[in-house]
């Protein structure tokens, strides 16, 4: 008995102990339920919509793998197994978004497939009788998805619980009626972003917007707004939640509404990059919560208001444009921000005086950018109230010595004050200072300084055009971009480059052209093979191009031109892929032209040097051209007919293209351009070609400027040049040419320069406005040439078709005059022949002739004056 019952806890024990553990299992299943078939049945098919390999992207995503729960960017409710939010933004993701796998996970409350190259999105029941419920949906973003167009949005307006939509960078240019599709939405949408949606009506006609009464966040930056500020915005009253409205880059005019004061919570405005006109409203400082404000780039004139200051709970503010007409002093108010963090001041037609009294509160600035002609009264022992981040202090009058307040700023990454007429820094001080700034400009003043000991530690650095001296500064494997162009450095390029840096360098951008160096080019680029733009133009370098200038890998930019360079140009650059401009011209390069180059190249400058022989057909190869210049050189022989082949001169209008800045001869001068992609040149004056000009040349459509001016070229101008619609500039000057000028050239509209002297052409000038507008030397040297503006042509009278009537009535007389000659020679031997031979029939003509001879003779001389005359 008491050995049973001493075993009776021992039974309840374990009892006790498989409960516990049967009830554990329970929950430990339902906190880590697995996926319900149904969901991963839908992101499978969703998954084999998305283009492959972007797919791969996705391989978690599997059918090996049950539990769906576990995929990349997937969500589950811990109880039921559903899928409540799916995040797949930035996955590189392509192909079509598929609405209908997607919306049969019934318990989906998060989409985000913002950042991704999806370019469909397929379509599901229209009609209403969409059986799925989508009323769980309350965030919704798919944005940033550049090639996806949406010509639809009705399906939103099956989502009743929308509470954030985000369609930014989508293109809506063809929904007119998005304005009727976010009204449905009213109920519940609280946050609305349409930014650089291509949309452009703005505004309804009524003033009363459903929509807008729940709502908080309005971003509908960068469309094409081209109106004034919407009233139904701005008549919400007090009762509206909005506290966030962003309507810049837009074209929005007039000026801003009183109205705006209706709205009371409001927080983040930005109206910058527009067109708004009239003074910045002195309202404004009573917007108690405003905490961001942009009014910047747009056309206010007038002062900045003083009432500025009053809005305490500032955080950002941005004013003043170029295109700005503000006037006046910046307000002292504005240093009773405290709160303020970043203050954004721009005018060209600002002035006046900034003391510490307009910095006396700001100790919670971090970022501080000033554009005005302004000069500062600040004491060279004054200590700010705040530590920076960032400092711009462009087009100021800062100088002429560099101020003693910035060194107390000791957590600077951007240190900026170009055109600020500083003359003088400290030397040693100064350099030790920048030395941990991220970001340096301190372009176009007139630093005096040598370079020669100085080490260069920040990553972007601009000291371009100032008065910097002595050799070229070290830097250290911190440097990405170095920009000492137009400066009064001397010596070798060797000191910078040849040396290893002990860590791999990041040197990507140098720009040393415009200075005094010398020598020759060093073979020690293997260190730097990781540059991709690379300018030494304009210096005094000497000698041939060292083999490994060839090991650039990453190479864009080669820029050589007028220096004193010589040698063949025997460099392999086939291999630089990445390689789309060289420029070269200017120099004393010899023997034939280089024809190792890559298939991708733009832009090919080689004029001014020695080059001679053929124009190699290996250059047709480079298809991708769309600038080719080879002017001033010794090159002979035809112009290849397979230049045709070039069809970044001659096929579709190239949309994209990297911009460049560079000097180009066009219109009988040098001219600067800052985007070669918007000029496509052909360039092949001033050497010794000859033959007729291929008819090749003239279906290289794209082509604005044509050069084949002083050569030996020969031919007539055929008539497809009028196929050339985007011509600007033509000069086929200083030839041989002959023939006439076809009438095809007066279809050319946007022909600005024209110069056809110094050939040998015939006939009419073509009648077309432009023809008849260039000056006269434009056609000099042509005796054959006539119509305006030179001389009539002969008898011209019917502009339109005196050429050809000239013609007709010349062949006319010809004829006629060739007729009368071979009759009278016929009929003189016909009848006179006998005459000599025959005695009796030599009388008999005689006494007839005797009586007939005054009659005929009056009537002839009269038909021969009346021909004679009608000729003339």
């Amino acid at each position: 008995m008491l050995r049973f019952t001493s075993q009776i806890p021992i039974i309840w024990l374990l009892l006790l102990l498989l409960l516990s553990t049967t009830i554990f299992e329970r929950g430990n299943s339902t906190q880590f339920a697995n996926c319900n078939e149904m969901d991963r049945s839908a992101l499978l098919n969703f998954k084999h919509a998305v283009d492959s390999p972007s797919s791969n992207r996705l391989s978690s995503w599997s059918i090996n793998k049950k539990d769906c729960c576990s995929w990349k960017g997937v969500q589950c409710d811990n109880t039921t197994g559903r899928v409540t939010a799916l995040d797949l933004h930035q996955q590189y993701l392509e192909g079509e978004i598929n609405l209908h796998s997607l919306f049969q996970l019934q318990s989906l409350t998060y989409l985000d497939l913002s950042l991704n190259g999806f370019t469909t999105l397929s379509s599901f029941n229209q009609s209403g009788d969409y059986n799925h419920n989508l009323s769980n949906i309350q965030y919704l973003d798919l944005s940033f998805n550049d090639d996806l167009h949406l010509d639809n949005l009705n399906w939103l307006s099956k989502f009743s619980s929308l509470k954030s939509l985000n369609l930014s960078q989508i293109n809506l240019q063809n929904q007119t009626n998005w304005f009727h599709t976010m009204d449905v939405l009213h109920v519940s949408l609280l946050e609305l972003r349409l930014s650089s949606c291509h949309l452009t009506n703005i505004f309804p006609s009524t003033k009363h917007v459903s929509f807008t009464k729940s709502l908080v966040t309005l971003d509908l930056s960068a469309n094409y707004f081209d109106s004034e500020l919407p009233d139904w915005l701005f008549d919400l009253g007090s009762d509206s939640n909005i506290s966030h409205i962003d309507l810049s880059f837009n074209m929005l005019q007039g000026q801003i509404p009183k109205s705006l004061l209706s709205l009371t919570k409001l927080e983040f405005l930005r109206l910058s990059n527009n067109e708004l006109n009239g003074s910045i409203p002195d309202w404004l400082g009573q917007h108690q919560n405003l905490k961001y404000l942009n009014l910047a780039e747009n056309l206010f004139h007038g002062s900045i208001p003083s009432s500025l200051g009053n809005l305490s709970s500032l955080v950002d503010l941005s004013v003043g444009s170029d295109s700005d007409f503000l006037t006046g002093n910046i307000p002292s108010t504005i240093g009773k921000l405290f709160n303020l963090k970043s203050l954004f001041i721009r005018g060209d037609l600002l002035s006046g005086v900034l003391s510490e009294e307009h910095f006396s509160n700001l100790s919670n600035l971090e970022t501080l950018v000033l554009s005005a002609p302004i000069s500062f009264d600040i004491d060279s022992k004054w200590i700010p109230p705040f530590q920076l981040q960032g400092i711009s202090l462009s087009s100021t009058n800062l100088g002429p010595k560099f101020p003693t307040w910035i060194y107390t700023q000791r957590s600077l990454e951007y240190l900026e004050f170009p055109n600020s007429s500083v003359s003088s820094i400290d030397g040693d001080t100064f350099w030790r200072f920048v030395a941990n700034i991220t970001q340096l400009n301190l372009s176009h003043n007139d630093i005096d300084a040598d370079l020669s000991n100085v080490t260069l530690n920040s990553e972007i650095i601009f000291m371009n055009n100032n008065n910097f001296r002595g050799g070229l500064p070290h830097i250290s494997e911190n440097v990405v971009l170095l920009d000492l162009q137009i400066n009064s450095i001397v010596g070798s390029i060797s000191t910078l480059f040849c040396h290893k840096i002990g860590k791999q360098n990041n040197l990507d951008y140098l720009d040393i052209s415009s200075n005094l160096l010398t020598g020759k080019i060093p073979d020690c680029w293997e260190y730097w093979k990781g540059i991709s733009f690379l300018y030494l133009q304009s210096n005094m370098l000497t000698g041939e191009l060292p083999p490994s200038m060839g090991s650039f890998i990453d190479l864009i930019i080669l820029d050589l031109h007028n220096n004193n360079l010589s040698g063949n140009f025997s460099l392999d650059l086939s291999s630089l892929t990445n390689l789309e401009f060289i420029n070269i011209g200017g120099n004393n390069f010899s023997g034939t032209l280089p024809v190792k180059m890559p298939h991708g190249m733009e832009f090919m400058i080689l004029r001014s040097n020695q080059f001679e022989g053929n124009i190699p057909p290996q250059l047709c190869n480079i298809s991708s051209l769309i600038l080719l210049d080879l002017s001033h050189n010794k090159l002979s022989g035809p112009i290849p007919k397979c230049i045709n082949n070039i069809h970044g001169m001659g096929g579709a209008e190239k949309t994209s293209h990297f911009p460049f800045e560079f000097n180009l001869y066009n219109k009988g001068q040098e001219l600067a351009y800052r985007d070669y992609g918007l000029m496509r040149t052909l360039d092949l004056s001033d050497n010794n070609l000859s033959g007729e000009i291929p008819t090749q040349v003239f279906s290289l459509i794209q082509l604005q400027i044509l050069n084949l001016s002083r050569n030996h070229l020969t031919g007539k101008i055929a008539k497809e040049i009028g196929d050339m619609k985007h011509l600007e500039s033509l000069d086929l000057s200083n030839n041989e040419l002959n023939g006439e000028i076809p009438t095809t050239i007066s279809t050319v509209s946007f022909l600005s320069l024209l110069n056809v002297s110094n050939n040998y052409l015939v006939g009419q000038i073509p009648v077309g406005t432009q023809l008849q507008s260039f000056d006269v030397s434009c056609y000099d040297g042509n005796p054959g040439l006539c119509g305006a503006p030179l001389p009539r042509c002969y008898n011209e009278s019917n502009p339109q078709g005196e050429h050809n009537d000239i013609d007709k009535e010349n062949s006319f007389t010809q004829s006629l005059y060739f007729g009368m000659g071979v009759g009278f020679a016929v009929g003189f031997w016909s009848i006179c022949g006998p005459l000599f031979l025959i005695r009796v029939w030599r009388h008999t003509y005689f006494r007839f002739i005797s009586h007939v001879v005054s009659a005929w003779k009056h009537t002839y001389f009269r038909f021969i004056s009346h021909v004679i005359g009608s000729s003339n």
